[in-house]
């Protein structure tokens, strides 16, 4: 795995060599002034400043291309003595969007279906006049960054926890911060793909006081959130995930 590994990282320095090689020829400027005329075999002057070649277009995608595979080669020398792989680069611009703001940035409603939202707001308006608590912990997410909370919970529990090697410490270490950022939890593995990307569903920490009524009847956290039209697909297993109820269509 090591070989494989310093090989892949050989291989892309020497890529990275030849494209920063044609960047630096690209980008060097003319030892000399370009002369003011020059005269053609029919005595006439041509000035070759009047009409200057066009910059390439495509100079900064390069640089940009560079610095990606630069970020890559350090990453994987960093890691080189582990056997588990890193975490896969984000390079989708809404997943570094939701990573960026992962911890300050409120949940996103906007993404919700129009539906779904008014659950929340209907099932947050209940919990809060009975005396209860609720405090929304996230509403959409895409379905790459849905990808990434599943691929950092399954690097960090399946694979980097009770991993003692000196060769991974620093591995470890990145995607043990990362899981504990996202306030992920081992005994609930984020899935793949989610209602989330559907806007259909979000997660909510919810206590209820004890004993709670609505119309003088015993009411709980079901079946609060089955009147606001929502429902929990496993309390026991995700408790703080709320799934829109879909109504179908009537068949003739």
């Amino acid at each position: 795995m090591l070989a494989l590994v310093l090989h892949r990282t050989v291989f892309q320095l020497f890529l990275l060599s030849i494209v920063s090689a044609c960047l630096n020829a690209a980008q060097l400027p003319a030892s000399d002034p370009a002369p003011a005329g020059i005269e053609s075999p029919a005595n006439e002057s041509l000035d070759l400043r009047a009409d200057p070649l066009p910059l390439s277009p495509e100079r900064s995608f390069s640089s940009d291309m560079l610095r990606a595979q630069l970020r890559s080669v350090r990453r994987y020398q960093m890691f080189a003595g582990c056997k588990v792989a890193p975490l896969p680069d984000l390079l989708d611009p809404e997943v570094l969007a939701f990573e960026r703001n992962a911890e300050t940035a409120p949940a996103d409603v906007d993404g919700l279906r129009p539906d779904a939202a008014q659950a929340l707001d209907t099932l947050k308006q209940m919990v809060t006049s009975l005396g209860g608590r609720f405090e929304l912990k996230s509403a959409y997410r895409s379905t790459a960054y849905q990808a990434h909370l599943h691929e950092v919970w399954v690097k960090w529990v399946k694979q980097l926890r009770g991993n003692r090697s000196s060769g991974c410490r620093a591995l470890r270490e990145e995607v043990g911060a990362e899981f504990a950022r996202h306030q992920l939890m081992v005994r609930q593995q984020p899935v793949p793909a989610s209602d989330h990307a559907l806007g259909l569903a979000f997660d909510a920490a919810v206590a209820m006081p004890r004993g709670a009524r609505m119309n003088g009847k015993r009411v709980s956290l079901d079946k609060l959130a089955a009147l606001a039209g929502m429902r929990r697909p496993s309390s026991r297993r995700d408790p703080v995930h709320f799934k829109l109820v879909v109504e179908r269509p009537a068949s003739d």
